[in-house]
């Protein structure tokens, strides 16, 4: 099955083009997909005309799927039935535009924020699947940025610091962030409890050192509170430069895959009020607990 992959930034971040996702990969696809997105760290394949059960397909080709945080919502009705799908939409459960009020657009604003998926979870998130099913006609983009070229860019002295930290991660944390975004509620606190990562991280693909930030990083363990804020607030400063980010502008059929480990990203707005904006979100989890196998 041949397919060609266009590198679209000078760090990272590839097009796939050629590649349809409706049919059933071979092990040969398999590994070029795995070999691609190992270097990029993103990848959007274009022109993709799949369904729901496609994408779950596609995706479980890569790893063991995570169930989305969504089920774990007491108050709130699932519009997708699979607990795998992620609906990121600005949809209620009966296809109607949410009012700007509603939980579930503020339980999403925290989606603005550079964040890596699952972070909060041990093991976290690896590859994450965002495919579109229908775009606002401005607005919405997704910037994504690249932690290798970021960490790349650090003095040695100040890499050398950093190395063997170890950051704690927390869903309340993030969703605290946001001026009026509902607090994690009870089954949240006792379902998606804190779990703590390697600041640095070496990735598996492609053996290149990065950065692991987040929006859920909350605090550097063994570190006096403030002074971790702080140096996590100042390396997510220096991550995000424009030197290191990439904005994907959303076009008809684009499925979005990316490597958790060593990119972030974040929603960027558009105009609720005027349009609709669905895609479907899978996840799949990383083999281990990250500070296990850094040890």
């Amino acid at each position: 099955m041949n397919f060609q992959v266009n590198q679209l930034h000078p760090h990272f971040f590839g097009e796939v083009v050629g590649l349809d996702l409706r049919t059933e990969l071979d092990a040969t696809a398999i590994d070029a997909v795995t070999a691609a997105i190992d270097r990029l760290g993103v990848l959007v394949f274009r022109d993709q005309a799949i369904d729901d059960d496609q994408q779950l397909r596609f995706s479980n080709h890569f790893g063991r799927p995570q169930r989305s945080i969504t089920v774990h919502r007491d108050q709130l009705a699932r519009r997708l039935r699979k607990e795998e799908l992620s609906d990121i939409s600005n949809l209620d459960e009966h296809g109607f535009k949410l009012g700007m009020d509603h939980p579930r657009r503020l339980y999403a604003l925290s989606t603005k924020l550079w964040h890596t998926d699952s972070s909060f979870r041990n093991p976290a998130g690896k590859y994450t699947f965002l495919c579109a099913k229908q775009l606002p006609a401005e607005g919405g983009n997704t910037e994504f940025a690249d932690m290798r070229a970021a960490w790349d860019a650090l003095p040695p002295a100040r890499q050398q610091a950093l190395r063997g930290r170890q950051v704690q991660h927390s869903l309340a944390f993030s969703r605290g962030q946001i001026e009026g975004s509902p607090p994690l509620d009870e089954t949240e606190r006792k379902s998606l409890p804190p779990s703590v990562h390697p600041l640095v991280r070496v990735h598996p693909g492609s053996h290149r050192t990065g950065l692991y930030l987040a929006s859920h990083a909350e605090s550097i363990v063994g570190v006096p509170y403030a002074e971790g804020r702080q140096e996590l607030a100042e390396l997510m400063e220096f991550a995000t430069r424009p030197e290191f980010v990439y904005a994907h502008v959303w076009k008809p059929g684009d499925l979005l895959m990316w490597d958790n480990r060593c990119t972030m990203h974040r929603a960027m707005p558009f105009d609720e009020t005027k349009y609709v904006r669905e895609l479907r979100r899978t996840t799949v989890a990383e083999e281990a607990d990250a500070l296990a196998a850094a040890a």
